[in-house]
Formats: C-alpha cells, structure tokens, sequence
C-alpha cells in the first residue's frame, strides 16, 4: 500500500480551458463553452481510493458533478464537456467504498476560449497517517504538442538556498530511483560559482539539500580556482558522473573536469581536466552528456576564434567518458537564430538523438533531430521562445531537457532585470 509521495498525471490534452490561482478573476464577455477531461492512472491510486469526484461550482450556475469509480468504470476518466467559460470552483475528493473522503482538494479555475494553461492540484489526506497526492493537470486541445510553462515559476531561487546567492542557474536534472535529482549552480559577486544539489518528489517542488555546495571551486592556483559551473550529470552503473565547467581566473577560457560519486552529494575531483583549451574552440561550453551503448556522446558550444559572436554547436565522443573527439555539427543559419546558437541539451528518445538548443540572445529555444547523434535536422521555427512566459520580461536560457515518466521537462533559466536568475520549467505531455 502507498502512502507516501504519490504524482497523478494527465497526459491527454482534450478542450481548451483556464485556470487561475488568483482569488479575484474577471469573466471573460463571452457565451462559449470549454471542457475538461481527467486521465488517471489507477496503479498510481492510493489504496482504499476507489470513487474519485469532481464538483465544479458557480454563482447562478447549476453544480457540475462527475465521478469515477476506479473498480466498475470501463474507462479511468472523467469528462465535462460543454462548460460555460468564466470563473468555475473545482473540487476533487478521493473517497473510499463507503463514501468517506480520504483526499480532497479544490482550487479556482477559469474556462476561457483559445487559452491553453494549466492546473496544479493537491489532494491532501484529511486524516492523519496518509501521504499526499499530487495531481497535475495541463488542459487545452488534444493535438496541441506545445510546451507550456509552469504557472507556478520560478520552481527555484536564489531564497532557495542557503547561501542566497544572487542568482541561480544552468541546472542538470537526473531521475534516479523515483526522485528528481537537481544540480545547479549558484552565482555570487564576480561571476564567482559554485555547484548545489536540490532533490523533489514531483519535478516541480524542490529543497536545496544541505547548507554548502556539493562542487566548490579549486585551490589557488588550480585549472578551477576561480568558479565551477555544471555541465551534465549521469549515472553509470552505481556511479555518479559530474561533468563541470571551470576557469582559473575571471578572464581565463573554460576547461572541463570530471567529478565521481556514490550518492550525487559528496564529489571526488579529478586532478586534471578532461577538456582543456585549445586552438580553434574559445569560449567553450561544455552543456550535456548522452550515454547511448557503450558511447558518451557530450555536447556543447564554442566559438571559433576569441573574437567571435558566432556561436557553434559540437559534438565530443567517447569510449571511456575521460578521453573525448570534438566535432562542429550545427552553425546558425534560421533568421531567428540571429547569428549565434549555443547551449544544447540532448536526450535519446524513440531511436532519436533530440536537441533543444538556445540561441545566444536569450530569446528562444530551437530544435533538432538526429539518429546518429551527428547529423542534425532544425525544426524551421522555435519550440520556445520569451513569449511562451506569461508576462515575459524574461531572458531564456541554458535550456536542460529531459523525458520522464512519459512527460517531457524543459528546465531552463529566466533572467529577470529586476529579479534576476531563477529557474523555471516548461513541460510537454503530448511530445
């Protein structure tokens, strides 16, 4: 039986609907009408849960209610097709055969017309000696295949940690035994960077974990003295591989190291770098790792002269994770693009190597697929771009992608000028 941390997720897209967290919202002057469907995973269902209900409320409005009940029900779904757009009260109980409410949870949610945004619901226990049941609902159309950006943003900042940093960014995400493992980086006066760990039960609510970096720079006189900054983490039988970027001064070039560890928290450095310096790739960024087969496949950015705006695309390969070949695979060439692409990050999915890239202005995201993880295909528009945040104001970058659980994760970093870095995240449950 389950009683700790459970995620409900409804990956179906069907009409279009709103909703809101706001305790004021204003009805939009319209007589259309929208709908809602819940998926539900029963495996995912708490024992003892066998009637879920949702009630929908509103003043001079007759009461909505559809139930499901998890044992006779031929499909685990609930619909409610033809609601009046304007500001509804949904509530969600999880009953037991008796009709006793195990789980409840309720929120305000607007229903409008060609909108799509999203709901996160939390059904908590009404009794002591249960867990918590997190339910996350993204409602629109049902061919839509659109990220669409968390309402709740930023999921982490610089209040987050400890040490308050001035910003955080460039966060790594690895799903390891049911939890979300976060690595990110936390920048301080001068650029200077250290490296901190946050797990989550959800991908979405996070905790710093400790009160000190789990990667700090080096000693005097080190290749990293001067600022560590994350690279990619993966996980290789029982072994935590950290790739991270470093610099020795505040205008020296980027080299990458390698860190190993046993439980993601506690690093051993290597002494040397793996990547240094070398003619031909200035201003070098080390950004993601795919292991496919017995290959490492690293990607990154750099540029081909210490002059250059225009940033280039590579790929690195590698039998042993240490020793790594570099190769250009992708240049600007999209008019949004404007000249300069950086920052990829890369899952292999369905037999396909997909990248999701930024272009150097932070203001979208491109991308592109590959089946040998060398030759790239660009999708002709952005997948994301600084108005796909509501209310924008935000710069877009070090975009980390990542599939789990059957839905897609974009985390990335938006730089606000009056609140600087935070982290933030996109999801695509139709991808």
């Amino acid at each position: 039986m389950k009683k700790a941390l459970l995620a409900i997720i409804f990956p179906f897209l069907f009409l279009l609907i709103g909703c809101s967290k706001q305790n004021t919202i204003t009805n939009p002057p319209s007589i259309s009408t929208g709908g809602i469907n819940f998926k539900f995973d029963p495996a995912a269902i708490p024992s003892g849960v066998t009637v879920i209900s949702a009630t929908l409320t509103r003043t001079g409005y007759t009461s909505i209610i559809k139930n499901l009940n998890l044992i006779s029900d031929s499909t685990a779904d609930i619909s409610i097709p033809a609601i009046q757009i304007g500001t509804w009260h949904l509530k969600v109980d999880a009953k037991n055969n008796d009709g006793t409410i195990l789980y409840t949870g309720e929120t305000d949610l607007q229903v409008q017309e060609n909108v799509v945004v999203q709901l996160n619901l939390t059904l908590n226990p009404v009794s002591t000696g249960m867990g918590t049941i997190y339910i996350f609902v993204t409602w629109g159309t049902s061919n839509s295949g659109q990220w669409i950006d968390y309402g709740g943003n930023p999921i982490l900042t610089s209040n987050n940690n400890p040490s308050f940093p001035n910003g955080v960014n460039t966060t790594k995400i690895l799903y390891d035994n049911g939890v979300y493992k976060m690595w990110y980086d936390g920048i301080y006066n001068s650029a200077v960077a250290s490296i901190w760990y946050a797990e989550s039960q959800d991908g979405i609510n996070w905790n710093t974990v400790g009160s000190t970096p789990v990667l700090s720079k080096g000693e005097s006189g080190s290749w990293d003295a001067y600022a560590v900054t994350i690279a990619a983490v993966i996980k290789s039988g029982n072994t935590y591989m950290m790739y991270y970027n470093g610099h020795q001064n505040y205008s020296d070039d980027i080299s990458t190291g390698l860190a190993l560890s046993t439980d993601g928290i506690h690093w051993s450095k290597n002494p040397a770098p793996i990547i240094g310096i070398t003619d031909g790739y200035y201003h070098f960024n080390f950004m993601d790792v795919v292991k496919k087969d017995s290959v490492y496949y690293g990607y990154g950015d750099f540029k081909t002269s210490s002059t250059s705006t225009a940033g280039i695309i590579f790929v690195a390969t590698s039998i042993d994770g240490l020793t790594w070949l570099r190769q250009p695979i992708l240049n600007a060439t999209l008019t949004w693009e404007s000249g300069s692409i950086g920052f990829p990050t890369v899952i292999y999915d369905n037999n396909t190597f997909k990248m999701i890239y930024s272009t150097s202005n932070g203001a979208f995201f491109g991308s592109a697929t590959s089946t040998d993880g060398f030759n790239f295909i660009k999708s002709s528009d952005p997948m994301f771009s600084q108005s796909n945040i509501p209310n924008g104001q935000y710069s877009i970058w070090y975009p980390n992608y990542r599939k789990i659980n059957n839905v897609s994760y974009l985390y990335y970093t938006g730089d606000n000028s009056s609140t600087g870095q935070s982290i933030r995240v996109a999801r695509n449950f139709n991808q």
